[in-house]
């Protein structure tokens, strides 16, 4: 499992979208390195993707780490329109639209939640009351993933700000991994060492928690 195996998964599926979100769901495993997060799945999981955009990653879990279930929701129309793409492949794919003020959902059914580049788009000061919030609606002994990008590589970090004004038209609030792994920590969670990974001129880091 690399970039190049799950650009060809998503091919089939991309030609059912149209526009900017066939182009950036197609190309996605170039830039975000969703083979690290994929390794991280169980396999058989209840998985649920808080902003999953158009299901990108549920639908490569379905076909890579045969997951049960495959949820999310994502807090643009558009995506989650897209997302139609992906469900006629399993009864177990769904995507929800959700307000970017909505409070997020129960997640006891679920034993692995992934949060993929979604931190950075959260007000700064909201973020860590956000952690903690999803921390509290998960199920002890469950698998907290978050993949984003390291604040600390400057120029790499400057290079995604200019990534998310040009298409996601947005300032966006990047944070060092250890802060994230301080956070989640005070929680009580069971926290990894920060793995490191560049994708073309993006620095990104993935964390995995485990609910005490």
């Amino acid at each position: 499992m690399n970039s190049f195996s799950l650009y060809r998964a998503l091919k089939l599926p991309c030609q059912k979208m149209s526009g900017l979100a066939a182009l950036k769901t197609r190309y996605r495993p170039f830039i975000c390195p969703l083979d690290l997060v994929l390794a991280e799945i169980p396999i058989d999981a209840h998985l649920y993707d808080i902003g999953c955009g158009t299901g990108t990653l549920l639908y490569l879990a379905l076909k890579f780490r045969s997951v049960k279930v495959a949820h999310g929701y994502d807090v643009s129309l558009e995506a989650v329109k897209a997302s139609k793409a992906f469900a006629v492949d399993s009864q177990n794919f769904q995507v929800m639209y959700m307000r970017p003020e909505d409070t997020p959902p129960d997640l006891s059914s679920y034993d692995t939640v992934t949060m993929i580049d979604v931190l950075h788009h959260i007000p700064q000061a909201q973020q860590d009351d956000f952690l903690r919030k999803i921390i509290a609606r998960m199920n002890s002994g469950a698998k907290l993933i978050i993949k984003d990008i390291e604040a600390s590589k400057i120029l790499g970090a400057l290079m995604n700000q200019l990534h998310d004004l040009l298409l996601a038209r947005e300032w966006v609030h990047q944070r060092r991994s250890q802060d994230i792994v301080n956070i989640l920590r005070s929680t009580g969670a069971s926290v990894s060492r920060p793995v490191l990974r560049w994708t073309l001129w993006y620095p990104h880091f993935q964390i995995v928690a485990v609910v005490p």
